[in-house]
């Protein structure tokens, strides 16, 4: 396996369409463009596909270890596959962007998401890039993320999904430089979809 794209979550049916579920999310979004399945791993306990793109093996993971402790498998996965770690992307919420937005970085703090400071914390480590999805926060930002979305907001995070894949094969295709200059100034939900 030549890189791992991590989507952030929780399992059941009931985070479904959450804001705080974005990351598994794209991990749909790439499993339908790219025809894989997912199938659960109990050694890095998780959901796990595959596809290629052009040279690169892509390993997709789903972690089934509930939102805080997500490192648990990232590390489990990291080691077993043997995927450096500037190889590692992770893909999740992020309620200091509003909906819409997304942003690309590497070496950054958590940014109080317990998903991401579990992975930092398993990994000992802040080296690895992350795709951030802005959700906004709403009035109560910890009842706000575990909420489903809004019915006129769908069609914003069908948007964003669409770009947050596409961002994910940019960082896999051309780099994190040119992944972050395509991506980290444009907003890609409200304005777009109201034709502005």
């Amino acid at each position: 396996m030549d890189w791992l794209v991590v989507g952030l979550g929780n399992p059941g049916r009931e985070y479904d369409l959450t804001p705080h579920n974005m990351g598994f999310m794209v991990c749909d979004s790439l499993s339908f463009i790219f025809n894989f399945d997912f199938a659960y791993r109990d050694k890095i306990k998780g959901f796990l596909g595959f596809f290629s793109y052009k040279n690169s093996k892509v390993g997709v993971l789903k972690p089934q270890t509930y939102m805080n402790l997500s490192g648990y498998s990232v590390a489990l996965a990291l080691n077993y596959y043997k995927v450096p770690l500037d190889r590692l992307i992770v893909v999740h919420d992020d309620i200091d962007l509003p909906l819409g937005r997304i942003k690309i970085k590497k070496n950054s703090s958590s940014g109080g998401h317990k998903g991401v400071e579990s992975i930092i914390q398993a990994l000992n480590s802040k080296g690895f890039i992350r795709v951030k999805l802005g959700v906004g926060r709403g009035n109560d930002p910890a009842k706000y993320v575990l909420s489903k979305f809004r019915e006129e907001e769908l069609k914003i995070v069908e948007n964003v999904l669409i770009k947050a894949k596409d961002a994910v094969i940019t960082i896999i295709e051309h780099g994190l430089e040119r992944a972050m200059s395509l991506y980290n100034k444009r907003n890609l939900g409200v304005m777009e979809s109201e034709g502005v």
